[in-house]
């Protein structure tokens, strides 16, 4: 299955679901949304594990 749009070598997550949604004659937005969920789920993941490194949240003594 493809989303129709041209989606180049340099192009990073974000603007690859803007043009999935918004530019070409064929908007996906249901691809374009699924894809915005994985990038939520990407960075969640990427804050806890810094987050959890860091100790950044936790309280001072």
């Amino acid at each position: 299955m493809t989303a129709g749009v041209n989606v180049g070598a340099t192009d990073i997550l974000i603007t690859m679901v803007y043009k999935v949604a918004f530019v070409g004659s064929s908007s996906d937005y249901g691809l374009a949304a699924a894809f915005s969920i994985i990038i939520f789920f990407l960075v969640a993941t990427i804050s806890v594990i810094a987050f959890r490194q860091t100790k950044a949240l936790e309280e001072l003594n």
